[in-house]
C-alpha cells in the first residue's frame, strides 16, 4: 500500500505544479519576482531601471538615454538624477558629454526597499540645476 500511495502522492503534485504559473526561473525564494523592470520615456528621455532580488540582498541598474537636442545639456559636466517612490529615493549623476545614453553599473543597493509592489515610480532628472524634468517610469 505504501508504494502506491507514494506514487499517487507524486502524480499529484506533478499535476498540481503543472497547473500553476510558478516558474522557478523568475521567482525568489519568497516568492517574489527575482528581477522586476519600468520603464518611461517622453520627448527628451528614455529610461529603464531594473532592480534584482538576489536573497534577501537588492541590486540596480538604470539605463537613461537623452533623445533631446539641448546643446546647454550636453556640454554641462554632470547632471544629477534621482528615482523615488515617495519612501525610498535613489540618486545619480552623469554627463552626456561622451554619449547620449548612460548606463549605470549594477550595483547593490543598502537600506532600499524592492519595488516589486509599485505599478509606478518618478524619474527626475537635473533637479537643483538649471534645468529639472520627471517622468513616471511604469512598471512591465
Amino acid at each position: 500500500m505504501k508504494p502506491k500511495f507514494k506514487l499517487l502522492f507524486l502524480v499529484i503534485l506533478v499535476l498540481f505544479l503543472g497547473v500553476t504559473n510558478v516558474n522557478a526561473e523568475n521567482i525568489s525564494f519568497f516568492g517574489r519576482p527575482k528581477s522586476i523592470t519600468f520603464k518611461g520615456e517622453n520627448q527628451n528621455w528614455c529610461v529603464v531601471h531594473r532592480m534584482y532580488l538576489i536573497g534577501t540582498e537588492i541590486e540596480y541598474e538604470t539605463i537613461i538615454k537623452y533623445k533631446g537636442n539641448d546643446a546647454k545639456l550636453i556640454t554641462l559636466p554632470s547632471l544629477y538624477y534621482s528615482i523615488t517612490d515617495k519612501d525610498v529615493e535613489l540618486a545619480g549623476t552623469f554627463s552626456l558629454k561622451r554619449s547620449n545614453v548612460f548606463q549605470s553599473e549594477r550595483t547593490e543597493c543598502f537600506g532600499c526597499k524592492y519595488l516589486d509592489k509599485k505599478k509606478d515610480i518618478t524619474f527626475i532628472i537635473g533637479q537643483w540645476e538649471d534645468y529639472e524634468e520627471s517622468l513616471i517610469l511604469k512598471r512591465e
